[in-house]
């Protein structure tokens, strides 16, 4: 019986997730419908110092709403990690800064690239055992697995294309 509540729940949940996904569509369309007044305004001050990281603020708003749309729609590490490094970049990039700030976001993004290059090699296998890190990163430097994360990733995209295939 609690079985069926928790799949009956999570079902609920995918039903509640593809709504919000719904919504941001919504302000997606909306924001990127204002892009038009924001390129008119900052075609107008296009000689002030602002007026281009102003413009870049509203594009950065609109790119990482769809790639958070992506994310809602197909929850991958992948598009997890697209998410953040947008939001790092955009902060690194938009807002004022210090340099300390910079280094740490440069610092951030590195390692979300070092995270996603080896959560490859430290996937569970079938008995889900987890590899040693250590084991994985001595591999990671070979030319077997640079063909072995080419592969993975040329199966990961076919089978989300496979996927949306699927779904219609």
């Amino acid at each position: 019986m609690w079985d069926k509540v928790r799949k009956m729940l999570y079902e609920l949940c995918d039903v509640f997730e593809f709504f919000m996904a719904a919504a941001v569509v919504l302000g997606i369309v909306i924001a990127a419908v204002t892009l038009w007044p924001e390129l008119k305004l900052y075609w107008e001050h296009r000689m002030e110092i602002g007026a281009f990281l102003s413009y870049l603020d509203a594009v950065f708003n609109v790119v990482i709403g769809i790639e958070f749309v992506k994310m809602l729609c197909k929850p991958s590490s992948s598009n997890i990690m697209e998410v953040l490094i947008f939001l790092i970049s955009r902060h690194m990039i938009v807002q004022t800064t210090s340099p300390a700030e910079d280094l740490l976001s440069v610092i951030s993004i590195g390692i979300l690239f070092l995270f996603r290059r080896f959560m490859l090699m430290t996937r569970p296998d079938e008995n889900h055992h987890v590899p040693n890190i250590f084991g994985a990163i001595k591999r990671a430097q070979s030319e077997e697995f640079r063909r072995a994360v080419i592969r993975a990733e040329e199966e990961e995209q076919n089978h989300s294309e496979f996927g949306d295939e699927e779904k219609k």
